[in-house]
C-alpha cells in the first residue's frame, strides 16, 4: 500500500498502522450515528425501524459500529508489544476494514429504505469473526497464555452479534436483548481487563518513581469471579436481590482498584484522569444497578453510565493517547483542546446519568444536550486528531 518515489523511498500509507483507518472510521461513525440518534430520538425525525427497535438500532451501532472499530484499531495495533510480532499485512487490514464499511452501509440502508437486513448481518458477523481469528491467531501460535482472556472475550463478542440478529429474525427470543446487554458488560469486562494492567503503566511513566499505582491479586480475582457471577444472572435469571447485591461488592471492589492508583497529580494530566474517570463510571454503573431495584432510578441510566460514562469517555481516551503515542507527538504534553474535548464528554455523561434522577420532568432536555456534547466532544477530536491519522508520524530528532 506504499507507493515508491522516484529517489527509491517509500512514501506514507493510511494503512501502515491500524489505528490509522479504524480510528478514523471510529470517529467518523460516532458523529453520524449520534447525530441520526439525535435527529430521531430528540427532533422526531421519521426513519424506518419497523424490523427492529430504534434503540436497539442504536445501541447496537454504537456497540459493534463505533467501539468494534476502536477495538480493531486498538489491538491490531498494540499487539507487537503483546505477542513480540505483528502480522504485516496491508490487503487484510484493507479487507478487515471494508468489511466493517459495507456492515455499516447495509445496516443503515433498511432505516431509509425497505432493504432487507440480512446482507448487513451477514458481512457484520463476518467482520466480528474474521477479526476475532485475526487477533487470536499471533496470541495462541506464540502461546501467550496470559492473553487468552481476551480472546475469549471477543469470541463472546462475536457470539453476542449472532445472537443479536437471531433475535430480529424471531429465531432467538430475546436474542435482541441478549446479543446487546452481553455485548455491553462484555466491552466493560475488556475496559476493565486492560484498564487494570494499562493504567498503572500511564501512571507510572507519567510520574516515574514519584508514585507506585498499586494493584491487589485479592482484588483482581475477587472482581473477576464478582463479575462473571454478576454477568450470568443479569442476563439468564430474574434474581434481583442477587444481582443487586453483587452490582454493590462489584462497585465496592472497583472503588478500591481505584483508590490504589489515586493520586492527586492526575488532575493535571489529561490523558491521566481521562482513564481515572471512565474507569470510575464503572462504580457509577454498578451503584446505580443495584439502586434500581428498590428505588424509582430508570436500569437505562445505570447502562448510559457504563455505555456513555465507561465507553465513551474511554474510547476516546484511548484513541487521542495512541494517536498522539504513535504519531511521535508527546502524551505527556497533549494539546489544549484534548482538555475540552474530554471536559465535553465528561459533562455529558453527568447530565445523561444523574440529571434524570434529579430532574426527571426535563428528560428529554437533558437526553438531547447529553447527545449535542457527544457531538461536539467528537467534533473537537475530529479536528485535531483528523490530520494526524491522514499524514506520517513525526520524525523526533536525535
Amino acid at each position: 500500500m506504499k507507493r515508491i518515489s522516484k529517489n527509491g523511498s517509500q512514501e506514507f500509507s493510511i494503512f501502515d498502522a491500524a489505528f490509522r483507518p479504524f480510528f478514523l472510521l471510529a470517529g467518523i461513525s460516532s458523529l453520524y450515528l449520534m447525530i441520526l440518534w439525535t435527529s430521531f430520538y430528540t427532533f422526531n425525525i421519521n426513519m424506518n425501524f419497523n424490523f427492529i427497535s430504534a434503540t436497539m438500532w442504536h445501541a447496537h451501532e454504537m456497540l459493534f459500529g463505533y467501539t468494534a472499530a476502536v477495538l480493531a484499531g486498538f489491538m491490531l495495533t498494540v499487539e507487537k508489544y503483546w505477542v513480540g510480532t505483528v502480522i504485516k499485512s496491508k490487503s487484510f487490514l484493507v479487507f478487515l476494514i471494508l468489511l466493517w464499511i459495507l456492515a455499516r452501509v447495509f445496516i443503515s440502508t433498511p432505516i431509509f429504505t425497505d432493504f432487507s437486513y440480512v446482507l448487513g448481518a451477514i458481512i457484520d458477523c463476518l467482520f466480528f469473526i474474521v477479526f476475532t481469528i485475526r487477533i487470536s491467531f499471533p496470541i495462541i501460535s506464540r502461546k501467550a497464555w496470559n492473553k487468552l482472556g481476551l480472546v475469549g472475550h471477543l469470541a463472546i463478542l462475536s457470539t453476542s452479534n449472532i445472537v443479536f440478529y437471531l433475535g430480529i429474525f424471531n429465531i432467538i427470543p430475546e436474542g435482541q436483548r441478549l446479543g446487546i446487554y452481553s455485548a455491553i458488560f462484555i466491552v466493560v469486562s475488556i475496559i476493565i481487563l486492560m484498564g487494570r494492567n494499562m493504567i498503572p503503566i500511564f501512571i507510572r511513566n507519567a510520574f516515574g518513581m514519584e508514585f507506585e499505582p498499586k494493584n491487589w491479586r485479592v482484588i483482581d480475582i475477587l472482581s473477576m469471579l464478582f463479575f462473571i457471577i454478576f454477568f450470568v444472572l443479569e442476563l439468564f435469571f430474574n434474581y434481583k436481590e442477587g444481582v443487586s447485591l453483587i452490582a454493590l461488592i462489584l462497585a465496592v471492589l472497583y472503588s478500591i482498584r481505584l483508590y490504589g492508583w489515586y493520586s492527586n497529580d492526575i488532575w493535571n494530566k489529561p490523558l491521566l484522569w481521562v482513564m481515572f474517570v471512565a474507569y470510575s463510571w464503572i462504580v457509577v454503573g454498578f451503584i446505580l444497578i443495584s439502586l434500581s431495584w428498590y428505588f424509582n432510578i430508570s436500569y437505562f441510566l445505570a447502562i448510559h453510565s457504563f455505555t456513555y460514562g465507561t465507553i465513551g469517555i474511554m474510547t476516546i481516551g484511548f484513541m487521542c493517547r495512541v494517536i498522539l503515542g504513535h504519531t511521535g507527538r508527546n502524551v505527556f504534553n497533549p494539546p489544549k483542546i484534548v482538555f475540552w474535548t474530554f471536559l465535553l464528554i465528561f459533562m455529558g455523561a453527568v447530565i445523561r446519568v444523574f440529571f434524570p434522577i434529579l430532574f426527571n420532568s426535563k428528560y428529554l432536555v437533558w437526553v438531547g444536550t447529553s447527545q449535542l456534547l457527544w457531538i461536539l466532544s467528537f467534533f473537537l477530536f475530529a479536528i485535531k486528531f483528523f490530520p494526524m491519522l491522514v499524514r506520517p508520524k513525526i520524525e523526533t530528532k536525535s
